[in-house]
């Protein structure tokens, strides 16, 4: 089963894709991206679902960097959904898979975002 770490501090959200993606993955959920970060190096996901706005130390771009900066996550697909427009641009040139904006998207597209990620890493 594909293991999927989504990093999102909006609960209803958290909810929302816990009862999309629950039964179609192995997920787990991380509420801030200091937490996400630890998360990514334990649980060795096959894709990282991300907001970029969050609470705490370490925000999305953060996450990113952090991720991406460690050989042992580097190589990890990201998948960006954020409300700050101003950041898909960065979010890709430090290396997201695809970057959406929450008020474009229905979970559906994300959850075909997901799949064509997953078809594209195992190729």
């Amino acid at each position: 089963m594909t293991k999927l770490l989504i990093v999102e501090d909006d609960l209803l959200l958290d909810e929302a894709y816990r009862r999309m993606f629950g039964e179609k993955y192995d997920m787990r959920i991380a509420t801030d991206g200091e937490e996400g970060v630890k998360m990514a190096g334990t649980f060795n996901p096959d894709v990282i679902l991300l907001d970029i706005y969050m609470p705490g130390r370490f925000n999305g771009l953060d996450v990113i960097k952090e991720i991406k900066k460690d050989p042992k996550t580097a190589g990890i697909p990201i998948l960006v959904v954020t409300n700050l427009p101003d950041a898909m641009e960065r979010v890709m040139e430090m290396g997201a898979r695809s970057c959406f904006m929450k008020t474009d998207v229905g979970l559906s597209n994300i959850e075909e975002e997901l799949q064509k990620i997953m078809v594209e890493s195992k190729t």
